[in-house]
């Protein structure tokens, strides 16, 4: 296959990327999540197109933030993934891995200075997540409990209602939990 296409969200893309997010991620973002990834100078959001079709198959979404002491435990600048999400039949190609590191260089366009933390949260029971997030360079925020548990967000996660009858079974299994991990970590641009 061809080398997907990836560029910025337009507003054209808005309902396709809505529906696509509706298929991947159980979280029902409201409307304005969508504008707010068009309009707001600190987001950045991107689109793989297949090159066969083009139609997206995938995105992700991050925006830049000057600080967040109380959750990550630094004052310093760091970009926070809000969403991504791969096409089952286009995972396993790399696509997510680049689209990560080109979100990210979309939002730190100075290369004298060091790329920020980058974090996101993760539900506790979508542990092939977690597992793109550790292979990337980002590791499980740690509790404040001294066993080494790590940091749990909970009932991060509102679902609509509907979405466990329309999904399917490993889907479910993915999203059992409505509580989320941080990750956290310097990703290599």
């Amino acid at each position: 296959m061809s080398d997907f296409i990836i560029r910025p969200l337009v507003a054209a893309d808005i309902e396709k990327i809505k529906k696509l997010h509706a298929r991947l991620v159980p979280v029902n973002y409201p409307p304005s999540f969508f504008l707010h990834l068009l309009i707001q100078d600190s987001h950045s959001s991107l689109i793989a197109l297949d090159p066969s079709t083009d139609e997206p198959v995938a995105w992700v979404s991050a925006s830049l933030h000057k600080s967040n002491g109380h959750l990550i435990g630094s004052l310093e600048p760091h970009i926070q993934l809000l969403t991504l999400g791969v096409l089952p039949e286009y995972q396993h190609r790399g696509l997510a891995k680049r689209l990560v590191w080109e979100v990210i260089a979309s939002l730190h366009n100075n290369p004298s200075v060091p790329v920020p933390p980058v974090y996101t949260h993760v539900c506790t029971t979508n542990t092939p997540a977690q597992a793109f997030y550790e292979s990337i360079g980002m590791r499980f925020l740690p509790g404040s409990n001294p066993s080494g548990i790590p940091y749990v967000a909970k009932n991060l996660y509102k679902y609509p209602p509907a979405w466990a009858r329309k999904a399917t079974h490993e889907e479910n299994k993915l999203f059992e939990s409505r509580d989320a991990y941080v990750l956290v970590g310097k990703v290599t641009v």
